[in-house]
């Protein structure tokens, strides 16, 4: 019987036993040979690295960044209107003024000046007149054509002002509920008295008829010598009140035009504006001082309330009381005093406005009255010939009546008095062609694209519509940016462009549009030429991004074959070529003319050999030769 004792040493035997098998293993399997541990390290093989030639358009490019903006900015000043300025009572002032942002095309309304339209057309000629009836001229061409695209007939587009291009203006100004400009009160006047003028000399040319056939027949009436008479006297006091007339206009129009050039009132009133506005800012800054220090106080008297020492007697506590109480008061006061100085500052400024305005108006007015001074003046001087015209023809219709029989100084007086009545008529006529439908010049601004977007307004409800009323640009987009002085030789007006903004996810195509002939313009660095570029299409929400430009300055222009440039091998006789990997795992070089690099890419076009799309090229190869070429190796 085996004891215990017996089996225990049995276990142990049996396990050193394992235990020296496993060790003998694993020290056999870290014995190997020199051939075994140079074959395990041997490096694998190299395998060529291959890219396949493409056919593709080439081109090196200057790269920058640039801002998106609105396009072509320019300023807009209303032309001025003369007919307006003749016309009584008519001012111009901004009754609307644009809106900021606000996209407008042609025929749209984009302010109103003195509660009349201000129209925007398309046209290359700026508004510089007014254009009514008899005027001619590419300004009239313009206006017809745009008439005519917004659907009003004005008839031949002929550059003439005539009846059917009046007629489209009044449907025009109707269709968007606008009143037409007509003749003014001034014109109408000057109308009614070459009407007189007219009649006048109508009935002197009859009368004359009259006496022709008196004195043929040698009839004098008594009462015909009396009444030529008094035509003479009639025509005398005429020369007379026209000479008085004429010495009156004289006299009006050198005060209205010492009025109009006094601008005292002016003056004084904007320098009144000035010291009011002043002193009411000096006397409200003065206000809040004083309640900035009443504050302080009043924080100081609470801070001493609440940190009394315990020992503080009844008398001392009831002083620090009466100070904050005090404090507080002061402070109620002077806040009144702010917000009474705040209410005089506002009236001041408003009345300070009032009075300005009011001697602008003044000053408008005088100027006004100057102009019809001195329309008075031309029609008072226009009138004195005739009332000397008058007399003469009455003096020599007297002659005759007194002496009948012989009628040739009465064919005299009838010829002179058949002329007077034709150029009278003649000035009707003219006077009447100029009375109809007018577009005054301030009316209507012409730009050649449309439409456009307000950029800035600088025109204020009720200010005088001089001066820039405000800028608007192209509602198409533009690109500011700026290039070195190297990359400004080479890029070009009309020079391809791409743009990327990829935040926005926007990729879109533009055109270089203007170079600037030398550095530090349009606010660029002084050391930069400035660029501006326009893309083809462009969302709105790119306006003030930063977006890259890749701008080809080199290009191709056609599809050619192109490989990686490291690719390209030089072999021994100098020349450059390629190394293709054929079908079957065989390779050969293939001599190529290399043309434009760029991108890391290169145009090449074979020589004596066959190089397609598709067809792969070494670029290099895989393993521990890797690290040269093996394109570049002379061929075996």
């Amino acid at each position: 019987m085996i004891t215990l004792g017996r089996r225990r040493m049995v276990a142990l035997v049996l396990g050193l036993a394992v235990l020296l098998a496993v060790a003998a293993w694993v020290a056999g399997r870290q014995i190997r040979s020199p051939a075994q541990v140079a074959a395990e390290t041997a490096p694998p093989n190299p395998s060529a690295i291959t890219v396949p030639v493409e056919r593709q358009v080439l081109s090196s490019e200057v790269i920058v960044r640039g801002t998106v903006r609105y396009g072509s900015p320019q300023p807009v000043v209303l032309a001025t209107s003369e007919i307006k300025q003749a016309g009584a009572g008519v001012e111009d002032i901004v009754t609307t003024r644009p809106r900021r942002g606000n996209t407008v095309g042609e025929g749209d309304v984009v302010m109103s000046v003195s509660g009349r339209p201000v129209f925007v057309l398309s046209g290359a000629q700026p508004s510089h007149r007014d254009l009514g009836p008899g005027a001619r001229g590419p300004d009239v061409e313009q206006l017809e054509s745009a008439l005519a695209r917004m659907g009003f007939s004005p008839g031949p587009i002929d550059g003439r002002y005539d009846g059917r291009t009046g007629a489209a203006v009044a449907a025009w100004y109707e269709d968007g509920g606008w009143e037409p400009f007509g003749a003014t009160d001034l014109q109408l006047e000057q109308l009614s008295t070459a009407e007189a003028a007219a009649a006048v000399a109508r009935d002197a040319f009859l009368q004359s008829r009259v006496a022709i056939q008196t004195a043929a027949e040698g009839q004098v009436v008594p009462g015909d010598v009396e009444q030529a008479r008094i035509d003479l006297q009639t025509a005398r006091d005429a020369v007379d009140t026209a000479e008085l007339g004429l010495r009156a206009a004289r006299i009006r129009l050198a005060a209205t035009r010492d009025l109009a050039s006094q601008t005292t009132a002016l003056t004084l009133a904007l320098r009144a504006e000035e010291r009011d506005n002043a002193l009411a800012d000096a006397d409200l800054a003065l206000k809040q001082s004083l309640l900035n220090k009443a504050l302080d106080a009043q924080v100081e008297a609470q801070r001493n309330l609440a940190e009394a020492h315990p020992g503080t007697t009844p008398a001392e506590l009831a002083a620090l009381q009466t100070a904050a109480l005090q404090a507080a008061d002061d402070v109620a006061v002077a806040r009144l005093d702010v917000n009474a100085a705040t209410r005089a500052v506002t009236a001041a400024r408003a009345q300070g406005r009032d009075a300005v305005e009011k001697a602008r108006s003044d000053q408008r007015v005088a100027d006004r009255d100057a102009d019809t001074a001195a329309a008075e003046l031309v029609r008072a001087r226009r009138a004195l010939p005739t009332a000397r015209r008058q007399v003469t023809l009455a003096a020599q219709r007297l002659r005759v009546l007194r002496e009948p029989g012989d009628t040739t100084i009465q064919r005299q007086l009838s010829e002179a008095a058949a002329d007077e009545a034709r150029r009278t008529a003649d000035e009707v006529a003219r006077l009447a062609r100029k009375i109809g439908v007018v577009v005054p010049a301030n009316e209507v601004l012409f730009f050649p694209t449309l439409p456009l977007r307000v950029d800035t307004v600088r025109a204020k409800r009720g200010d005088n519509a001089s001066g820039r009323v405000m800028t608007v640009s192209n509602s198409r987009l533009a690109v500011d940016s700026s290039l070195s002085l190297d990359d400004a030789k080479l890029v070009r007006v009309g020079a391809p462009v791409k743009i990327e903004e990829p935040d926005l996810g926007v990729r879109t195509d533009g055109v270089v549009t203007q170079v600037a002939d030398r550095p530090g313009t349009n606010k660029v660095d002084p050391s930069r030429v400035y660029l501006e570029v326009v893309p083809g299409t462009a969302p709105a929400q790119l306006v003030g991004a930063s977006v890259r430009l890749s701008i080809a300055v080199e290009s191709t222009e056609r599809k050619v074959l192109t490989v990686p440039v490291n690719a390209l091998s030089v072999g021994a006789d100098g020349s450059s070529r390629v190394q293709v990997q054929r079908p079957g795992g065989r390779s050969e070089f293939v001599n190529v003319e290399a043309g434009l690099a760029a991108q890391g890419l290169v145009e090449v076009r074979p020589v004596g050999g066959r190089l397609e799309p598709g067809g792969l090229v070494v670029v290099g190869a895989k393993g521990p030769s890797s690290a040269a070429n093996p394109a570049s190796a002379s061929p075996p």
